[in-house]
């Protein structure tokens, strides 16, 4: 195997500048870990923007794709299957009692179009509301509903024109926006990712489902990022009791193969007609296969364990850098993590990943974690230790070690 060097020079002269990269090369992963090609292990806190929730090469996640493999691993979904049949009656078991028909895709973005088109058709209605710092994808219906404009600003001409952006949190907001009577539909994360990781006010998620209810309006529920145990529970959304009208599901569904879910009660599901929303490969045996060891997964504990390594996550950053004078907050719920600084993320990113450390960031000045559900409490305390050394080296002016 060649060195990192060759790869990064061959990636930057031929991938589109469409990713802010940094620099690691993952040649190898296993669970908690990464590998590059000359053999530096990482803890991986990114998990694949939260993809990898298992873990990296997950045994049950392989040896079903693997099987699939040899069966049949490519077929459209006019055509009927018996992975994508099992895989249905699986997702089933964990899905909102309410949720009865799924549309599947390749992406949660994907899955957030689908859910446009249901919410509109459905309501007969034009007008969508999104939140403040939402982020729900980039295709143009999903770009016209996240909001952060660097998104958005090259591309205003393809977005839906009718959309309408109130502060996450504001239930007088919403009251506001609702009060015409024309709006299709409300989108929020229940707890906002790419935003920061904010958690919603008390109440304020129910007095939502009680406004949408009341003025005709669909609740669209992002659990893309925020459910599959995530958070401690199945779904996000149960945390504050609310049942909404569709759910968009995507990232660890798959164990790592592309997959997004557009899961809807009847009567939003079935009101699009054949031939308004498909996809050549959404639903493939392949993706199926892994969807369903995800699923046999987490109904063996692996939601319970998010939500213990979680809080013991939080519970430790709360201990060692709570009381920290370049952090702000610790904040977040389940295995759904941010650190917010008084300093811009970059150097002590940068910091991390020189230690060995892969994070996510928000803003300018959030270092967010999505960890592997499976991570082991010494890593946390490892993971804990490093902040704190690279915060401290921030603090008396050291740069990288």
């Amino acid at each position: 195997m060649m060195g990192n060097q060759h790869y990064q020079e061959v990636e930057d002269r031929f991938l589109a500048k469409t990713y802010q990269k940094i620099p690691v090369l993952a040649a190898k992963a296993k669970g908690t870990r990464i590998w590059d090609a000359e053999g530096k292990e990482y803890l991986d806190l990114m998990s694949g923007y939260g993809v990898a929730i298992l873990g990296h090469s997950d045994d049950l996640v392989i040896s079903a794709i693997k099987k699939q493999l040899d069966e049949i691993y490519i077929t459209h979904a006019s055509v009927y299957s018996p992975t994508r049949s099992r895989f249905l009656q699986d997702f089933m078991t964990i899905a909102p009692p309410s949720m009865r028909s799924i549309y599947l895709s390749n992406s949660g973005t994907e899955a957030v179009e689908a859910a446009i088109k249901m919410a509109i058709k459905a309501t007969g209605r034009q007008k969508i509301v999104s939140m403040e710092r939402a982020y729900h994808g980039k295709t143009a219906g999903a770009l016209s509903i996240t909001h952060s404009s660097k998104y958005r600003k090259s591309f205003q001409p393809l977005l839906m024109k009718d959309v309408e952006f109130v502060k996450f949190g504001d239930t007088e907001a919403i009251r506001g926006a609702l009060k015409k009577g024309d709006v299709a539909a409300v989108f929020l994360e229940p707890v906002q990712g790419e935003g920061g990781i904010n958690l919603p006010p008390e109440g304020y998620l129910q007095s939502v489902r009680e406004l949408t209810e009341e003025s005709g309006t669909a609740l669209v529920v992002d659990e893309i990022q925020s459910g599959l145990g995530r958070t401690g529970k199945m779904w996000a959304h149960q945390h504050w009791n609310i049942v909404p009208d569709i759910m968009t599901v995507g990232k660890g569904i798959g164990g790592g193969i592309p997959m997004g879910l557009t899961v809807a009660g009847k009567t939003f599901a079935e009101t699009l007609e054949i031939g308004e929303q498909s996809s050549t490969t959404g639903g493939n045996p392949l993706a199926c296969a892994a969807g369903s060891a995800v699923v046999e997964r987490l109904r063996r504990g692996y939601v319970e364990m998010a939500r213990d390594n979680g809080k013991y996550f939080l519970q430790r950053m709360e201990e060692e850098l709570g009381k920290h004078r370049l952090v702000s907050q610790p904040r977040g719920i389940g295995m759904m993590l941010a650190l917010e600084l008084r300093i811009r993320f970059l150097p002590v990113l940068m910091n991390l990943i020189d230690r060995g450390i892969i994070t996510l960031y928000s803003g300018i000045n959030t270092i967010r974690m999505l960890p592997p559900y499976i991570l082991s409490r010494d890593e946390i305390d490892y993971a804990v230790e490093e902040m704190k050394n690279v915060m401290d080296r921030q603090l008396n002016g050291g740069g990288s070690s």
